[in-house]
């Protein structure tokens, strides 16, 4: 297969400071979890002047002409995912635009691109140890955490950059994607193994990951190889039927029978089988239930190109007519009942007078599931009334008490408005915790409700963020809200918000304890 495949390639060789005070932006660690900057790995193009065009300015327009050229109407639905082939531009590039067509005007954060591996062989699959991806049209950062997460869930993913170094699967997408979507992140994922066993586990992991996510997933694969025109669009045809069934099982059988029936130079009918097989998996996973076939052509289609031995494309979105599911992986915020809101408030407290006296970062085991499920969360400091410090996270990025543990050091102590707590200062202070939402990104400011709703405002490489609890103590109204989150969080024009800055929203669970002097004062006088 891996031959066939390379056969192939040489044919077509064509974060913050707190929510509320009005300072920019910080993303504070404790102490003992800081870790030395690393240098920016950086994959750089494989087939840049080879499968579509080197030159910024002629990969650009190629790009808009072909989605330009791409007919019919936007879907309805929640996309999930998209098949799309992977061939030189001159070949695919009008077939998947077809699909990526359907991504104007939406957002994702993250897209997962599951292609074959033409050149290398492996188990498992394959991720990329870049932080980087390099196209003409610039870099595409990929999601880290995204890939650690999904290493952690599917014990055959491994960092494998021999295989990614010279694929071209994955690379061909990226123009496009930055052309229609601009603002995401990058998880690159290569198969050889298109078992189902290695599909259903990929899968798995995937919905796992994603479920309550912005993510698009993308199956790389080109159709039929070799055969003749006419058997082309027969067997072309067969497979797309089960593609449009949602199932995988359907579409491996489909396959199979087609190799069998003795079809004149017929080598494959999916090179990236797998990738096709497991985005159907993990899209049913994530409430997909219809598909949606945008455009088959083959490359006999193409004008002076023989019909003796064709290869064949399509474009292919799926999408759901459901909601998108409820995270499954974050702390559910409005569940947390009382005593695991004593537990975070008590590990708060506890740490910040262990860190302030001894200089120790307090060691603890915890067992709720609840706490123990990564959640981005803030911790608040006042004393006697006024702010004295407010430092936390947006990214689900670490087991929720881990998360109050580290942040609520921070807040006493890397504030930097404020100087260190001090011991004396340990009975003054009340703490509040605020455990937040999966941000979720809204298409304009008429999608923010306060005092509901935490906003992030994100544009130019700044960001800013505001508690839901900053509308109730400042009596702003939605536009004073954005504009001072803009302006005085942010670093940006203070209408930032109403010319194309993103918005993302959350809501929390806020909960506090007075304090420690409060306490006995009240427990003196009866209160």
């Amino acid at each position: 297969m891996v031959a066939v495949l390379a056969g192939l390639a040489l044919i077509l060789a064509a974060v913050f400071g707190d929510g509320r005070a009005l300072v920019g932006e910080r993303d504070v660690a404790a102490p003992s979890t800081s870790a030395a900057a690393k240098p920016v790995v950086q994959r750089s193009p494989a087939v840049a002047g080879q499968f579509y065009p080197g030159n910024p300015t002629e990969l650009r327009a190629e790009v808009a002409q072909c989605l330009e050229r791409a007919q019919g109407a936007v879907e309805r639905g929640r996309l999930v995912s998209i098949i799309v082939p992977h061939a030189g531009y001159s070949y695919s590039a009008p077939v998947a635009a077809h699909a990526y067509r359907q991504l104007q005007g939406k957002h994702f954060d993250t897209v997962v691109v599951i292609g074959p591996s033409h050149y290398m062989p492996f188990p498992g699959v394959a991720l990329s140890g870049a932080d980087k991806w390099d196209t003409p049209l610039g870099p595409v950062p990929l999601d880290r955490r995204a890939c650690d997460a999904l290493m952690k869930a599917d014990k055959s993913a491994q960092v494998l950059d021999a295989a990614h170094t010279p694929e071209h699967s994955i690379e061909v997408q990226l123009p496009f994607l930055q052309t229609v979507l601009k603002d995401f992140k990058l998880v690159p994922l290569l198969m050889t193994d298109f078992s189902e066993a290695n599909c259903s586990a990929l899968a798995r992991a995937l919905a796992q990951w994603a479920k309550g996510r912005s993510v698009l997933l993308v199956a790389s694969s080109d159709m039929s190889h070799y055969p003749s025109y006419a058997d082309a669009n027969r067997v072309d045809g067969e497979t797309l039927k089960a593609i449009q069934s949602l199932d995988a099982q359907a579409v491996a059988a489909t396959t199979s029978k087609s190799l069998a029936a003795g079809i004149p130079d017929l080598a494959t009918c999916l090179c990236g089988e797998g990738p096709v097989k497991t985005v159907l998996m993990a899209s049913r996973l994530l409430g997909a239930d219809r598909a949606k076939l945008l455009r088959y052509a083959n490359s006999g289609d193409v004008a002076g190109s023989p019909r003796e031995r064709v290869v064949g494309y399509c474009a292919v979105a799926i999408y759901s007519s459901k909601p998108a599911p409820a995270p499954s992986s974050q702390a559910d915020t409005s569940g947390l009942n009382q005593a695991q809101q004593q537990r975070l408030l008590a590990l708060a407290r506890s740490t910040i007078e262990q860190y302030v006296t001894a200089g120790h970062v307090l060691e603890g085991k915890e067992t709720d599931p609840a706490l123990l499920r990564p959640a981005a969360a803030f911790v608040t400091l006042r004393e006697r009334g006024q702010l004295r410090g407010c430092i936390g996270s947006l990214e689900p990025d670490a087991p929720l008490h881990q998360t109050v543990r580290d942040k609520a050091i921070a807040a006493a102590t890397q504030d930097p408005r404020f100087r260190a707590v001090t011991a004396a200062e340990l009975p003054e202070l009340e703490i509040e915790v605020s455990v937040l939402s999966p941000l979720r990104r809204v298409a304009s400011a008429d999608e923010v409700h306060l005092p509901q709703h935490g906003v992030v405002v994100a544009a130019d490489g700044r960001r800013g963020v505001f508690l839901p609890q900053v509308a109730t103590e400042t009596g702003w109204s939605r536009d004073e809200f954005l504009d001072h989150l803009c302006a005085d969080k942010a670093g940006l024009p203070a209408d930032a918000w109403r010319h194309g800055a993103a918005l993302y929203v959350f809501t929390v669970q806020a909960f506090s304890s007075p304090a420690p002097r409060e306490q006995s004062h009240g427990k003196q006088s009866g209160k």
